[in-house]
C-alpha cells in the first residue's frame, strides 16, 4: 500500500467513525426523552391500573367469584410481576438501537416547548388510577364532545392504541389461562385450541369495547387543552421521526408487558393451586 492509498484509507476510517459518533443517540438525550416524554411516569402507573380494573370488575361482579384473601394476594403479586422499571429498560434498549441523536435532539425540541410539556403533564396527570375511576364516571358525556372525539379516533389510528390494547387482552387471557390450566392439571397435555377459538369469537366485541375505552381516555386527557393547540399536537405525531418514536416504544412496551403478564399469570395459577390444595386438605379433615 503506498503513501496515498493509506492517506485514503485513514480518511475514510476517519469519516466513519466520526459518522458513528454523530449517528448515535446518547444515553443522556434518551434518559431526557423518557422523562420528558411523561414515559416514565406513565409506565410506573401501570401496575396500580391494572389494580384498578380488577377491582373494576370485581365492583360489577360484587366480589362474588373471588374470595377477600385471594383478591389480596392477586393484588400483591401484581406489584411483583408487573415490573416497570424492566418494562423502561427494554423501551431504552430499543430506542437506543433504532434512534440517533439528530432524532433524539427532534424530539426533545417537543418535548422541552411549552406546548410539549402541557401535554405531557395532562397524559400524566390522566394516567392515575385515581383519574381511572373518574373518567370511567365521566365517559357518557365525554363521548357526546364530537369533535373531541373524531380527534381522539385520529390519535387511535395513529397510534395504533385500540390495536395494542386489544392484542395486550388476547395475550393476558391465554396468559392467564395456560397457566392455570397447567397448574391445575400439570400431568395433562394442555389444549389451548378451544380457547383460543372462544376468544376469536369475541375479538370484534373486545375491539369494540377497547376502542371505547381509548377514545374516552384520550377525551379525558386532553380535555382542557385548546383545538388549535391540539392541532399542533397532531402534527407533530404525523411527523417521520415522531412516527419512527412512537412504533419503537409501542413494540418494545408490548415485548415487555407480555414478559410481565406472563410472570403475573404463572404468579396467580400458584395462588389458584394453594386454594385447591387447601380446600382439598379441608374436606379431608372434615
Amino acid at each position: 500500500m503506498n503513501h496515498y492509498q493509506s492517506k485514503l484509507l485513514l480518511l475514510i476510517i476517519s469519516f466513519w467513525i466520526s459518522s458513528i459518533s454523530y449517528s448515535d443517540v446518547t444515553g443522556e438525550s434518551l434518559d431526557k426523552i423518557l422523562i420528558l416524554s411523561g414515559l416514565t411516569k406513565q409506565v410506573e402507573q401501570f401496575p396500580g391500573l391494572v389494580k384498578a380494573g380488577m377491582a373494576q370488575a370485581r365492583q360489577q361482579d360484587q366480589g362474588t367469584s373471588i374470595p377477600d384473601s385471594e383478591y389480596k394476594l392477586i393484588l400483591s403479586s401484581v406489584d411483583k410481576t408487573i415490573a416497570s422499571t424492566e418494562i423502561v429498560e427494554k423501551i431504552r434498549i430499543a430506542l437506543m438501537q433504532s434512534l440517533n441523536e439528530t432524532d433524539a435532539q427532534q424530539l426533545l425540541s417537543w418535548y422541552e416547548s411549552d406546548l410539549g410539556k402541557e401535554i405531557t403533564k395532562a397524559e400524566e396527570s390522566a394516567s392515575t388510577p385515581e383519574e381511572f375511576q373518574k373518567m370511567m364516571a365521566a365517559s357518557g358525556s365525554l363521548m357526546e364532545n364530537t369533535d373531541r372525539v373524531e380527534f381522539a379516533k385520529r390519535l387511535d389510528k395513529l397510534l395504533g392504541a385500540t390495536d395494542m390494547t386489544l392484542d395486550f387482552q388476547l395475550y393476558s387471557n391465554l396468559a392467564v389461562y395456560s397457566a392455570i390450566m397447567t397448574a391445575m392439571q400439570p400431568d395433562t397435555a394442555l389444549d389451548i385450541e378451544p380457547f383460543k377459538a372462544q376468544m376469536a369469537a369475541l375479538k370484534e366485541q373486545m375491539r369494540t369495547t377497547a376502542e371505547k375505552m381509548v377514545i374516552i381516555s384520550y377525551v379525558y386527557s386532553y380535555r382542557d387543552i385548546g383545538v388549535e393547540k391540539l392541532k399542533k399536537y397532531e402534527a407533530f405525531l404525523n411527523a417521520p421521526v415522531t412516527m419512527k418514536f412512537n412504533k419503537i416504544i409501542k413494540d418494545s412496551m408490548k415485548q415487555g408487558l407480555e414478559l410481565s403478564i406472563t410472570n403475573w399469570a404463572a404468579s396467580m395459577a400458584q395462588i389458584v393451586k394453594l386454594k385447591e390444595k387447601n380446600g382439598s386438605q379441608n374436606k379431608v379433615q372434615q
